[in-house]
């Protein structure tokens, strides 16, 4: 067992022994030397034969040190080459020593050989890097000196004996605190004694007063002591002196504007913007578009001129440049803006900086819009106060007449011709009401009114009217609040909710129409706007029809304004509906997604009686234990108003503007109990967000809210594997009872 050892650790350590018995130089070795030489094992070369191997210039060297070895019994161990017998040269490392016999004579030569190739490259190589990074330190712009841990300089590059002003034979070997006195007790010496003791590496700058100059010093520990780079900075300190004092200038002029203020750096390509964006556009500092991303932040249909205008101004020598077009805010929602810069050229002409300001023309463009509108509603008030009379006067006669006709009539296709003549009378009746009812207000008398009665009479009417691939469902409970009303016009209103609703849905869906009674907070009212808390009724109308964008929703209550194709519609009823709404003291919310359908929902006050019992069978309010809840929200003042709600009732908050922003935040915070998220977002919507969140936590607790009650919108909730859903705008009750359930796992009604 010894000897397999053995020949284990020989193969290993490439290492094999040999003998050479004297006289006669007759020789053996081990296996492992045969295979050193690439020979069979089993092959023992003459003692003269083994010569042979070696370089021809090694040889003489070898033969001197066996013969000494021989003849005077002289050890030797030395390195040689070997060219193996498969022809490849190797470094092999020979021992030898005399072995005499009792009469002291040299009996036999005996000793080791070793392959040391490997080790020889790695020398070599260790040395050629030397060389490199020497010959790199001397041609590199910092200065470069080492330290030994007795301070005294072992190497100085050329940049560094520039910078001290000294010869650096006149520095290696001498201690720095002598030569260089000042260093003591500044922070020079601080720096240099840290880094050597604590082995951190240590970066500063420093005035060193016996050159009087700044320097830039870096040291790192290295195995022989200290390794330091250096560079004298002092007109580098003094320029960037200048420019703080003019960057300064320009951010105390950016701050005592309204503006949002823009710096773009046209070398570089690097920008700075001013806390007017966040202020004016909602970007905060780590949002604030850089030049490249804030080209996408143009309106599409203005993107093409504004960008073509920038580079034609900076191409063609212009001094300025500027424009006004629509820009989109944090969110998604669109700003008008007028956007101006002053372009800055070196002496050859050529355009290195352009410093700007944008100005948000938004709000004098809608007091603009709103005062063209009621100088158009002023006139479409005197125009039509001016022919509704006459009007009237025509067409009462036309729907009596009809009226007459009909009953003595038995011909079915005259019939058919005087329906078509009632027909349009009364759109056209219907359309002096509407224009009068916009124009000059809404009338009426007023009277306590149970919509129930009314949502029955619409029934009636739209059951003739809507075709059949389309459901309706007509809800209202038996103990529905009343309002004090005008019957007459909240009837128009749920009668245009329903036609808008149908001609949304050209190939059929589901309408819902529910009205239910609402106890609205603080929060519910703060989302609505001016509506007071207190008891109201809830009017909604949620189609599955095609939906809208945004852009089409900011316009729906403008007078004129339709989708429809020209002849089916006014663009009156929706504006009708929220002068009715408005005059009773209500609100209207309207919530759509462009593909998913449409929900409006309308709140009227209701009456003071009515509330007494409901309010007195509520229980009280579930508060939370700390639990962090992740609020996904991209309307600003419902999250604010959701967390000051949260916070006031137990909870930490942790508010996201969008789905990216939830995700990441998420990742982050693995302590989120739960999550509110809305379902139509920019960036990421809700489903989407949702889906991220599962597949970092599979478990994670979810709670989607909506403003679209519908079947569509409920599948979709559960594929994406939400916990619960909450219908916008929800109360503190609802919030609060929802969040506490699904924190609680409590069985929750998610359709």
């Amino acid at each position: 067992m010894a000897e397999a050892l053995l020949r284990m650790a020989e193969r290993v350590a490439r290492l094999g022994a040999w003998r050479v018995d004297l006289p006669g130089f007759t020789s053996t070795w081990s296996d492992e030397v045969g295979a050193i030489h690439e020979l069979p094992p089993g092959f023992v070369p003459v003692a003269e034969q083994a010569f042979d191997y070696y370089l021809p210039e090694d040889r003489p060297r070898l033969r001197a040190a066996v013969q000494a070895c021989a003849e005077s019994g002289t050890p030797f161990d030395i390195e040689l080459r070997l060219r193996t017998a498969t022809g490849r040269m190797i470094w092999v490392r020979v021992i030898g020593e005399a072995v005499r016999d009792d009469a002291g004579v040299v009996h036999h030569l005996e000793g080791a050989i070793q392959d040391v190739t490997v080790r020889r490259e790695a020398e070599d190589e260790a040395r050629r890097l030397t060389a490199i990074v020497s010959e790199t330190l001397e041609h590199i712009s910092d200065g470069f000196c080492t330290i030994d841990r007795d301070w005294r300089f072992t190497f100085l590059n050329l940049e560094a004996a520039r910078q001290v002003g000294r010869a650096r034979e006149s520095l290696v070997g001498r201690v720095i605190w002598d030569e260089f006195p000042g260093l003591l007790g500044s922070v020079f010496e601080t720096s240099y004694r840290h880094a050597m003791a604590s082995g951190e590496t240590t970066e500063f700058e420093a005035w060193f007063e016996p050159l009087s100059s700044w320097f830039r010093v870096r040291a790192y520990r290295s195995p022989q002591g200290l390794a330091v780079y250096f560079t004298n900075v002092t007109q580098e300190r003094e320029a960037r002196e200048q420019a703080r004092v003019s960057e300064e200038r320009f951010r105390l002029l950016a701050q005592a504007t309204n503006d949002a203020i823009w710096d773009w750096n046209l070398v570089s390509n690097e920008t700075w913007r001013n806390d007017g964006f966040e202020k004016l556009f909602g970007y905060s500092a780590e949002e604030r578009p850089s030049i490249t991303d804030w080209s996408t932040r143009i309106h599409p249909d203005d993107h093409a001129r504004v960008t073509d205008g920038i580079r034609r101004a900076i191409d063609d020598g212009s001094a300025s440049w500027s424009d006004e077009y629509r820009f989109l805010r944090h969110g998604g929602a669109v700003a008008h803006v007028f956007d101006r810069g002053y372009i800055i050229r070196d002496a050859g002409g050529k355009p290195t900086r352009m410093i700007g300001g944008m100005t948000d023309l938004t709000e004098r463009k809608k007091l603009e819009a709103q005062f063209l509108r009621a100088q158009r509603m002023e006139s479409i008030g005197t125009l039509a106060g001016g022919i509704a009379h006459d009007l009237n006067n025509i067409l009462t006669p036309i729907l009596m007449a009809v009226g007459l006709l009909q009953e003595d009539e038995t011909s079915l296709d005259r019939l058919d011709l005087l329906a078509t003549i009632e027909a349009s009378g009364r759109r056209g009746a219907d359309m002096v009401r509407q224009v009068l009812a916009f124009a000059r207000g809404v009338e009426g008398k007023r009277l306590q009114v149970n919509v129930r009665h009314l949502l029955r009479d619409v029934q009636k009417i739209i059951g003739d009217t809507i075709p059949k691939n389309i459901q309706v469902a007509f809800v209202a409970p038996h103990d529905l609040w009343t309002v004090n009303a005008d019957a007459t016009q909240l009837h128009q209103v749920l009668m245009n909710l329903c036609v808008n609703a149908r001609d949304a849905m050209p190939l059929g869906g589901i309408l819902r129409v529910e009205v239910a009674n609402l106890v609205l907070d603080e929060v519910y009212t703060g989302m609505l706007g001016a509506l007071s808390p207190g008891p109201h009724l809830v009017i909604s109308a949620a189609d599955t029809g095609t939906g809208m964008s945004r852009e089409t929703q900011e316009r729906i209550f403008e007078p004129f304004f339709t989708t429809k194709d020209l002849g089916k519609g006014t663009g009156l009823g929706l504006s009708t509906v929220l002068t009715i709404v408005q005059s009773h003291g209500g609100a209207i919310d309207v919530l759509s997604e462009p593909g998913v359908g449409t929900t409006f929902k309308i709140y009227l006050p209701a009456l003071s009686g009515a509330v007494a019992d409901a309010s007195a069978e509520v229980a009280p309010l579930p508060h939370g234990q700390g639990e962090l809840v992740l609020i996904v929200e991209d309307e600003e003042h419902i999250r604010t108003l959701t967390e000051k709600t949260l916070e006031r009732h137990g909870y930490r908050v942790l508010p996201a503007h969008h789905g990216a922003e939830a995700v990441a935040l998420y990742a982050q915070h693995r302590d989120v109990a739960v999550v509110l998220t809305d379902v139509a977002m920019p960036v990421m919507d809700g489903f989407t967000t949702i889906s991220a969140l599962r597949a970092i936590n599979p478990l994670v607790r979810v709670i989607a809210s909506s403003g679209h009650a519908t079947k569509e919108a409920h599948a979709r909730a559960l594929l994406a594997g939400v916990t619960a859903s909450i219908t916008k705008p929800y109360t503190i009750d609802a919030l609060l009872r929802t969040i506490h359930a699904v924190l609680h796992d409590e069985k929750v009604d998610v359709t």
